[in-house]
């Protein structure tokens, strides 16, 4: 991760996935680190975020499978 624009990528992510619950845990553990004086704690924490971001971002991106194309789309039978 390039530490210039580590958090900046991640925050974009978030918003762009709408990983509320991700962005609450993300601002939580940079307020240890300020207040603190956790640091190491909390690049811990933040590689460990980074991991759910992308868990996230997959499972978003993941096409659906012939069984939810025919739940979502039953029409699609009858051809």
């Amino acid at each position: 991760m390039n530490n210039d624009f580590t958090l900046q990528i991640m925050f974009d992510r978030i918003d762009a996935y709408h990983l509320s619950d991700i962005r609450e845990e993300l601002i939580n553990v940079l307020t240890a680190s300020v207040y603190r004086n956790a640091s190491g704690y909390a690049r811990d924490q933040i590689i460990e975020i980074w991991g759910k971001i992308e868990e996230e971002m997959a499972k978003v991106n993941e096409p659906p499978t012939e069984e939810q194309l025919s739940l979502e789309h039953p029409e699609m039978l009858d051809i």
